[in-house]
């Protein structure tokens, strides 16, 4: 590629040079790209419509507050340019990505079908065991709820980025949803592929807590009404009704605890055993969901808060951090996931890296945190979740 000189600097130096005093320029051949000293410390309100010109010329820009020093010509002083801690902005051409095969039954729309079928039939297996079969009148609807609850917890947690995505101008995919194993873990959540870069740090918080925020909603409300249908059996009963019936002792969560208690639930522990209703299940697993993303490690949504609140060092410190609290709560898979794919690419940046977060988004950004403790499994709680029928059929 040819480098940005000579006639490539005739359309860049007017357009940079209309929102801020360039102080110095360097071309950098190999990088293709040209970077630019400028004087200018707060560039949140003007960059993103720097941005929108140069993309009229078909280039793109980032803005990093680093070091500076021009050793290479051309520059616009004949003298050498030191200067530390500076906001440098560096603009290069945008890259050309090919076409991608167009499939005749897209992807997305594929895997949200099988993810449906994988819940439904796991419904079926939640709703046919002993215990629901007992205290459960009309196993079809709660099979229907049980999807209803758990896709949409997924779904409107990737519109909610969507949402944000659209309203901040930042193409991305619609939501992959990725399918489980029935019986087990119907399924393994869902992604969207952000297919631009943020503008910056306040665009990326937003897209971030935009699907945590929108999918606990929609995991609340599932809670109160699953709570309401969950058994709650005496402690002198328990023994009788536990025995011989095979069950999974569950963490409780701060949030189910609350639900617990708008139910009328609230002796769970003391003087009951709470036996969860597949719906409740549902709304257990979308918590789950909710902590695991808030989790501040890597490019988690939890990951992209704290990376743009509070900067690149404790973005790191937190992802390791995070990767230990997973192993200390035996989310062993989750913590090798993120461990794994941390090293390979640490963080998302966005373009303008230099201006910090809104003061209102700092303040929700511990609110967030504050959700994540608030939803994380920890507590021992005497509830219980039923196996689903037949998974375990073959033991003895």
């Amino acid at each position: 590629m040819v480098a940005l000189l000579s006639s490539d600097y005739s359309k860049v130096l007017p357009i940079i040079s209309s929102y801020y005093t360039v102080k110095d320029m360097q071309a950098h051949p190999k990088e293709d790209a040209t970077r630019f000293l400028i004087a200018e410390s707060d560039i949140g309100k003007t960059f993103p419509k720097f941005l929108d010109d140069l993309s009229k010329s078909e280039m793109i820009a980032t803005a990093r507050l680093t070091n500076y020093e021009s050793r290479l010509m051309p520059t616009i002083s004949s003298t050498a340019v030191i200067a530390e801690n500076a906001v440098i902005i560096t603009v290069s051409k945008i890259a050309k990505t090919k076409p991608g095969r167009k499939n005749r039954v897209p992807v997305h729309l594929s895997l949200f079908f099988a993810a449906i079928i994988m819940i439904l039939v796991d419904g079926v297996y939640r709703s046919n065991s002993v215990l629901a079969q007992a205290f459960l009148q009309d196993q079809l609807l709660i099979v229907g709820v049980y999807t209803m609850s758990l896709m949409g917890i997924l779904g409107i947690h990737e519109m909610g980025h969507m949402i944000a995505t659209k309203w901040h101008g930042i193409k991305a995919s619609w939501p992959y949803f990725i399918p489980g194993v029935p019986g087990i873990l119907p399924t393994f959540g869902a992604m969207i592929q952000i297919r631009s870069s943020m503008i910056n740090r306040n665009v990326q918080f937003d897209v971030g807590i935009a699907g945590p925020i929108a999918g606990l909603l929609v995991a609340v409300i599932a809670s109160v009404y699953g709570s309401s249908m969950s058994v709650l059996v005496p402690l002198d009963h328990a023994p009788l009704l536990l025995d011989g019936l095979q069950l999974i002792e569950m963490k409780s969560s701060i949030i189910m605890l609350v639900a617990f208690q708008l139910t009328g639930n609230a002796g769970i522990g003391q003087d009951a055993v709470l036996i969860m209703s597949p719906v409740m299940f549902a709304a257990w697993f979308g918590f789950l969901i909710t902590f695991l993303n808030l989790m501040p490690a890597w490019q988690l949504d939890g990951g992209h808060l704290v990376r743009a609140a509070l900067g690149v060092r404790w973005h790191r410190i937190l992802t390791y951090s995070s990767i230990g609290v997973l192993f200390g709560l035996q989310f062993y898979p989750m913590a090798m996931l993120v461990l794994i794919l941390s090293m390979r690419s640490p963080e998302s940046t966005p373009l303008d890296d230099v201006s910090p977060l809104s003061a209102k988004r700092k303040a929700l950004f511990w609110v967030a945190i504050a959700l994540a403790v608030l939803c994380a499994p920890v507590f021992d709680s005497a509830m219980y979740a039923p196996l689903p029928t037949g998974l375990f059929s073959f033991l003895p």
